[in-house]
């Protein structure tokens, strides 16, 4: 399963940043599944000046608080998502036309 993180929007206490907006996709060969939220850090703390803070840190700050049990929350409960996803049959909509498809059998 591939992740894709991207950060859609932060808010600071001066140059202290205390939140994101971030957006996650995963996907695999089959299906993919998204997710967006809202973090708020624990403790925010700057380790870097403001104008020198990338998206890859962000990203990383949210990940390191959302481990648990060796694993970050938010990629594993999109990784269950997945499993449902693909594991679901597809179903015709039932407002729309229904076709008949014969199987045959070789």
């Amino acid at each position: 399963m591939n992740t894709t993180w991207k950060i859609l929007g932060i808010k600071a206490d001066g140059d202290l940043i205390t939140q994101a907006r971030y957006f996650v996709r995963a996907e695999n060969k089959t299906a993919a599944v998204e997710t967006e939220g809202n973090w708020f850090f624990r403790e925010p703390k700057m380790t870097v000046p403001f104008d020198q803070v990338t998206e890859a840190m962000i990203v990383e700050w949210i990940k390191a608080e959302t481990m648990a049990d060796g694993k970050n929350m938010i990629e594993a409960r999109l990784a269950e998502q997945m499993v449902n996803v693909v594991e679901q049959e597809d179903r015709p909509l039932p407002w729309a036309p229904q076709v008949f498809t014969p199987k045959f059998e070789e």
